[in-house]
């Protein structure tokens, strides 16, 4: 049975063309209808289709996510619901908070569980799930018209994944397995909405000892070759675990 007043959505955060972006979709009510009248009677889930915006308007743009169903574990199904609907697995993804105001969603009581996955969206082979009419990524600060609180939802998701970089090197799942010094200064620039002066910047990731020098350099760039560099993958199981302290 699907919970109609419990729901799930999912804010995808992308360091996308040295911006921070938001993948979004517009889902498929006709394949949604079938999805959902599979796990219950259609007529108890009806609702959710025709008072919901995006599928009455195309101009509405909404975060990844779907109801829950009643036998399914919450954070076992954003995981799903991420795989399904992106292709994408084994991301970092975490639990931001439950948004229950009660008119967020006006034509009935919903609560959703919201959570944030962090990704580069060049280095992963993105797959539109059948559940998408269509979906695309949206700069931070140029998102479309919204469903609902969505808007709310990505701004709470966005405060969170401030706070974390700060003190977990979760934003490191947003770059490529090679890098340059400026690359993960742009990273957290763009993340923390804030210029970093370069000289603290480097010499504070350098003492964390969490750099490998690959001995390698850039390729086919126009300006000189800066050196590339990957994640020492224990050190950074351990300040994941640990916690570091960022503040720069």
């Amino acid at each position: 049975m699907i919970l109609k007043h419990l729901s799930i959505d999912c804010v995808i955060f992308g360091f996308k063309d040295n911006k921070l972006c938001v993948l979004l979709w517009q889902s498929d009510s006709d394949v949604a209808k079938r999805f959902f009248s599979e796990k219950d009677n259609y007529d108890n889930v009806e609702v959710l289709f025709t008072e919901n915006p995006m599928h009455a308007q195309q101009n509405y743009w909404g975060l990844i996510g779907t109801h829950l169903p009643e036998e399914e574990d919450i954070d076992e199904y954003a995981r799903f619901i991420l795989s399904k609907s992106t292709g994408l697995d084994k991301v970092y993804l975490k639990q931001v908070k439950t948004f229950g105001k009660v008119d967020r969603v006006p034509y009935m009581r919903v609560l959703t569980t919201a959570y944030y996955a962090i990704i580069n969206p060049e280095y992963h082979d993105m797959k539109q799930s059948e559940m998408a009419r269509v979906i695309n990524w949206f700069e931070i600060d140029k998102l479309p018209k919204l469903l609902f609180d969505h808007k709310k939802i990505i701004e709470a998701a966005l405060k969170k994944l401030r706070d974390e970089v700060k003190y977990h090197p979760v934003g490191f799942h947003m770059l490529p397995e090679k890098f340059t010094l400026t690359e993960l200064q742009t990273l957290y620039e763009v993340i923390l909405d804030t210029e970093l002066d370069t000289r603290n910047f480097r010499k504070k990731i350098q003492n964390m000892g969490l750099l490998v020098d690959t001995g390698e350099k850039q390729t086919n760039v126009a300006h000189r070759a800066a050196k590339l560099y990957s994640f020492d993958v224990e050190v950074y199981d351990k300040l994941k675990e640990e916690g570091l302290n960022f503040r720069i």
